[in-house]
């Protein structure tokens, strides 16, 4: 088997947790890392690189956690120092519980080449700057859920491996490295695991 170095958690660990607003299923998503294929890079204010997420793929996870029963509410956005800044509120309903997150997107204002007549400079298109601040926004609200955190809570996040044991026992292919598997399971996982052994042999007879 290979080792490392994560926290390691069962789904059966995660469906204890009785007065989280979230199921099992919901906090293994938000306990991974980002996918490398989903992370990608821009130009950093000073030099170097940040990672980011497209606000793409935060929508595909909020729809994938919350059915689509979720949404985003832009309460306030004002033009401040060459900066369109938007002011944004996250709802998302899961297990009869509402879960409200609010967060501020930012993004520089694109100006056209040149000025006016009077010498200013002319906003290349203010509406879109605002979108994008309030995409910025909408991934901060999501990140503090869980979603990317590992991107923009990088100090704050830890990967959380959650463990499919039925899935490793089947994929095992020695009788140590089942030994193994079956000696870092619980005895409540190793007892719901030979219940479900049971009921499948007598849904086989």
């Amino acid at each position: 088997m290979k080792e490392n170095n994560l926290a390691l958690i069962s789904a059966e660990d995660l469906s204890l947790v009785d007065d989280n607003s979230l199921n099992a299923n919901q906090l293994a998503q938000i306990l991974k890392r980002t996918p490398k294929a989903y992370v990608k890079k821009r130009p950093a204010k000073g030099g170097g690189t940040w990672d980011y997420v497209s606000g793409g793929y935060v929508k595909k996870v909020l729809n994938l956690m919350f059915g689509w029963d979720w949404d985003f509410e832009v309460l306030e956005d004002k033009i401040m120092h060459d900066e369109a800044i938007v002011k944004g509120r996250l709802t998302c309903r899961s297990n009869g519980r509402t879960i409200i997150k609010t967060q501020y997107g930012n993004k520089d204002i694109m100006y056209k080449r040149g000025t006016d007549a009077n010498g200013n400079r002319v906003p290349l298109s203010i509406g879109n700057d605002l979108k994008s601040a309030a995409t910025d926004c909408l991934k901060k609200c999501a990140a503090e859920i869980g979603i990317a955190a590992d991107i923009y809570n990088k100090d704050e996040f830890k990967e959380i491996q959650v463990k499919d044991w039925i899935s490793d026992i089947v994929k095992a292919e020695s009788l140590e490295e089942l030994d193994m598997i079956w000696s870092a399971m619980s005895a409540k996982e190793q007892t719901n695991f030979q219940d479900h052994i049971n009921e499948k042999q007598k849904s086989l007879k």
